[in-house]
């Protein structure tokens, strides 16, 4: 996972609109290196974008580089400048106002990065930012909590796999911010995907519905089917360690049986109830769920003994 910084011109709303990052050669047939960097990003990877004066959006991106076309509403002065590459974003949030001037009390001035000696950003489209520099944009939107460094294992220590730590620990934790955002569309509450419960926005989780574990890259990224909320009073623990699941009905049924008379009694009060999360869209992740809940064996079924 890799961060991205773009300063975007009179495309922007358009641009952000279509969830699209494209790029042609110039008019002297060459692809400057600020612009050849579009073929580097990846899925997955944070895109900051930068529109006069203000950081207004975050996405992540979708796609890898691919052959396209001018998309709609990007202006040129040049028609013949109508081939080049586009890579596919998707918003996570759209109406951030941060000055630049704050932008430059949390980057380093000058090349390689987006801003210039004097901490204004560069006439450049795009440019690479550390895992360092992206959590502290994030932070700073309130779109990623501060690292934990109490066991001394945070940004800039010398253990030999910190950094790895870091990494692997900011891009699971901008995952999860992208997925909440998304679920919650905005809103300060939502709905239990499993009770149905409307519940404050701090006692749902964004919980996949197919263990992340198991899901491949794509998987991870179709934010709008690959989670659920789910409300931290029973219903997460619950379809996490699959003593409920749901069959393809959309109907809430017992999954793993438990000696515990107190989760017994949890699971038959939701057995029976339509889950209020289920789609068809959703449909194949939860039956990845019910298959890592049951395994057939002749006409009988048996709890899974899937460890993840």
């Amino acid at each position: 996972m890799a961060f991205w910084w773009a300063s975007q011109g009179s495309n922007y709303p358009a641009a952000i609109a279509q969830g699209s990052l494209w790029t042609c050669v110039n008019v002297n047939g060459r692809l400057p290196q600020d612009r050849a960097l579009l073929q580097q990003i990846r899925p997955g990877d944070i895109v900051f974008h930068h529109y006069r004066e203000y950081l207004r959006a975050v996405s992540t991106a979708s796609s890898r580089y691919r052959e396209a076309s001018r998309p709609p509403d990007y202006p040129t002065e040049h028609e013949n400048l109508d081939d080049g590459w586009q890579v596919d974003v998707e918003p996570i949030v759209t109406d951030l106002q941060l000055h630049f001037s704050r932008v430059a009390e949390l980057l380093p001035h000058g090349k390689p990065g987006p801003l210039n000696k004097n901490g204004v950003p560069q006439q450049k489209y795009l440019s690479a930012l550390t895992t360092e520099q992206g959590s502290a944009l994030l932070r700073e939107l309130g779109l990623l909590d501060s690292v934990d460094t109490d066991d001394d294992h945070g940004v800039g220590t010398e253990w030999p796999i910190a950094a790895t730590d870091v990494a692997g620990w900011t891009a699971r934790r901008v995952e999860q911010t992208a997925l909440r955002l998304s679920l919650f569309e905005g809103r300060t509450d939502g709905e239990c995907g499993i009770c149905g419960r409307t519940l404050p926005a701090s006692l749902l989780v964004a919980g996949h519905i197919k263990p992340r574990a198991l899901c491949t890259d794509a998987e991870r990224l179709d934010f709008p089917s690959v989670a659920m909320l789910t409300c931290t009073l029973g219903c997460d623990a619950l379809f996490e360690n699959r003593y409920i699941t749901v069959d393809s009905s959309g109907t809430i049924v017992p999954g793993r049986a438990s000696e515990h008379p107190a989760v017994a009694e949890s699971v038959s009060a939701l057995a029976g109830l339509r889950c209020l999360a289920y789609t068809e869209a959703r449909e194949v992740y939860f039956n990845a769920h019910r298959d890592l809940t049951f395994v057939g064996v002749g006409n009988s079924t048996v709890a899974a003994s899937v460890a993840l």
